[in-house]
């Protein structure tokens, strides 16, 4: 596990260890911030007969019947929600209701982990405040997210939030044993900084967007089909514009490609474009992207 998720542990340790844990827990998090980790941990310490504490840290003894069962993926006191890339609906939240209704088969809890809960429809999420608003004794909710500012302001406040904040730059290379010179790296760009054919697809997107921010010939399908085509596009809009900002200000080296105002101006868009992507259901991507598109060359002409 991640060495900066010990901090976490520690709190939720000592929270089981004087029967304080909250019955619902919302873990925050980039992707590959260890918000899996640290539920899986979590969930299987709860769940453990014999938890063993190991400097202030409880650990599951990995030998007990409960232990056991989880490794085998048949624990009946613990039910799994996931959304597979779709929308959590109603019905899979529901399950989570009824599944507490019932008594604990072999533990001494029940236990729940919903991945990706800014994916829940409306519908599921309101569904789910019944159950976060009434929580049976020794029953516990784990949500987890990479989209905290999606979720209903009444699901986040009856969370307990764990709000995972990996290293930057030089320390989070060296915790994850890569290379690199960017000081602002950070964990959003571990496909790039871990596999060469992606990064290869950054660079190439990279240089077509800045292509097209500074009006030389390009074709514009071309810039749209790299949004619509890659599933990175959306933080690679953000990353490059963050990049561009960074140099504008001589934080990083490279040229100064636009003057302050318009870069300025650039990201706003891109901003926008990203939230309507993240809050729309049935956000239609082309079109948003269509429309970013001809927004950006309208600023740049001005």
């Amino acid at each position: 596990m991640h060495s900066w998720l010990d901090q976490q542990q520690l709190l939720l340790s000592k929270q089981i260890t004087q029967i304080k844990l909250p019955h619902a827990i919302l873990i925050s998090g980039v992707e590959s911030a260890g918000k899996s980790e640290l539920s899986q941990w979590l969930i299987k310490v709860l769940s453990c007969n014999k938890p063993e504490n190991v400097q202030s840290v409880l650990m599951p003894c990995k030998s007990c019947k409960s232990c056991l069962l989880h490794r085998s993926n048949t624990y009946p006191d613990h039910l799994l929600i996931e959304s597979g890339g779709k929308s959590i609906g109603v019905d899979q939240v529901r399950q989570a209701s009824r599944f507490f209704e019932k008594t604990a088969q072999l533990g001494h809890c029940k236990t729940a982990l919903i991945t990706a809960a800014h994916n829940m429809t409306v519908s599921a999420a309101n569904a789910l405040l019944k159950t976060l608003e009434e929580p049976n004794p020794d029953n516990y909710i784990v949500l987890l997210t990479s989209e905290l500012e999606t979720l209903l302001p009444t699901i986040i406040s009856r969370c307990f939030i764990i709000d995972i904040r990996p290293p930057v730059g030089e320390k989070l290379l060296a915790e994850l044993k890569l290379s690199g010179t960017d000081p602002f790296v950070n964990l959003s760009q571990l496909k790039e900084l871990s596999d060469p054919s992606v990064n290869e697809k950054y660079q190439n997107f990279e240089h077509c967007f800045c292509t097209f921010l500074q009006k030389k010939p390009i074709n514009l399908s071309e810039v749209l089909s790299l949004l619509n085509d890659n599933s990175d596009s959306v933080r690679w809009l953000e990353k490059v514009m963050v990049k561009l900002m960074r140099q504008q200000y001589n934080w990083l080296e490279g040229d100064h490609l636009l003057n302050e105002k318009v870069i300025w101006a650039i990201y706003q868009l891109v901003l926008s474009a990203i939230k309507q992507l993240k809050l729309l259901m049935q956000a239609n991507k082309q079109f948003i992207f269509e429309k970013l598109l001809v927004d950006i060359t309208v600023v740049i002409n001005k």
